[in-house]
């Protein structure tokens, strides 16, 4: 980054501080008439503290939204880290288990376009798809998480993603997404 890159992020991101301090400098007055000299809740208010916390928490989720949005476009995109994704085959009718898949990925959607392009994962698909043109898959979204499991309870996907990384053209159009996982459910962290 040059000077002139720095002088401008610290531009940057000394306005986005300014609308933060903005944003609490809104919210305190807001708060203000239902508060008493000392700073406390006036109790002959409460019923309007509560209204008014809750306008200004839904308000300040909103922008603070946007600030994030924005600080992120100055920092550039998130980094890619160890992302393990389950996935159950047509095994899972006959009580096995899913197997674990792990790649670098930003988060589950990262990894879930990631999967289709490595070519173990598609041979896996093809092995799992039996006679059938789709193959029989389905996400288990609570299995999947960022990090990876203990070793030897995954598929590591990681060197062969890195050396198809290194090898490809920017140019080439994403793959299609993992089958089965079009309608997931959202991804709880645990």
């Amino acid at each position: 980054m040059h000077t002139l890159d720095h002088a401008r992020l610290a531009i940057e991101l000394q306005a986005l501080i300014d609308e933060a301090r903005t944003l609490r400098a809104e919210q305190q007055a807001e708060l203000a008439p239902y508060l008493t000299a000392d700073g406390d809740v006036n109790e002959d208010y409460l019923r309007e503290y509560g209204d008014a916390r809750i306008t200004t928490a839904i308000e300040a989720a909103d922008r603070l939204d946007t600030l994030l949005n924005q600080l992120g476009l100055l920092t550039g995109p998130p980094a890619r880290l160890p992302f393990t994704v389950t996935i159950a085959g047509r095994e899972r009718h006959d009580g096995e288990r899913p197997y674990s898949f792990a790649v670098y990925a930003t988060g589950l959607d990262d990894a879930l376009h990631t999967l289709p392009e490595l070519p173990t994962f598609q041979r896996w698909l093809r092995d799992v798809g039996g006679p059938s043109t789709e193959p029989d898959v389905a996400l288990v979204a609570e299995q999947c998480h960022p990090g990876l499991r203990a070793p030897g309870e995954c598929i590591d996907l990681r060197a062969e993603q890195a050396a198809r990384t290194n090898t490809r053209s920017s140019t080439v159009p994403s793959q299609p997404a993992v089958p089965g996982a079009a309608h997931r459910p959202p991804h709880r962290h645990r």
